[in-house]
């Protein structure tokens, strides 16, 4: 996958304000967006991004009872945004399983969801001492753009 520049960094931005947990300034940065194109490549891109992270963190695709504990952790970390962690469950299922994000989710919920979700793994990740998640955001888009 080849990462635009514009998009990485409103990706970058609006990941900043869910690891913050500011909503007000998260709602800003989702309106950055100027299109439809760019929402879109913006979702793929934070849908690589979970992905990647959930395999790292599991060295292999999460089982089902792996992705639930991840999801009721994140249900209790990111209920700042409305995010339960049934709705995490399902689109993180979802993404390592390749399906459709709308089979199980509201379209309308996908957007917020996804950046919640890929946030908060790039988040509470645990990292080497003077790592922050923005320096594993930067392995992992290099990660994807190798993989093509």
């Amino acid at each position: 996958m080849k990462i635009d520049d514009r998009t990485e960094q409103l990706v970058r931005d609006t990941l900043h304000w869910v690891v913050k947990r500011d909503l007000d300034k998260l709602d800003a940065a989702l309106k950055a967006f100027p299109d439809e194109t760019a929402r879109k490549a913006a979702l793929a891109l934070v849908v690589a991004i979970s992905g990647f992270v959930l395999i790292d963190l599991h060295n292999a695709r999460p089982t089902p009872d792996q992705v639930a504990v991840l999801a009721a952790e994140i249900g209790r970390m990111e209920a700042w945004a409305s995010v339960s962690a049934d709705e995490a469950a399902s689109f993180m299922n979802a993404v390592v399983a390749g399906r459709s994000l709308t089979e199980r989710l509201a379209p309308d919920d996908i957007v917020v969801l996804a950046f919640v979700v890929a946030g908060s793994l790039l988040s509470a990740r645990p990292l080497p001492e003077g790592q922050w998640w923005f320096n594993y955001l930067d392995k992992v888009e290099a990660a994807i753009e190798a993989a093509g």
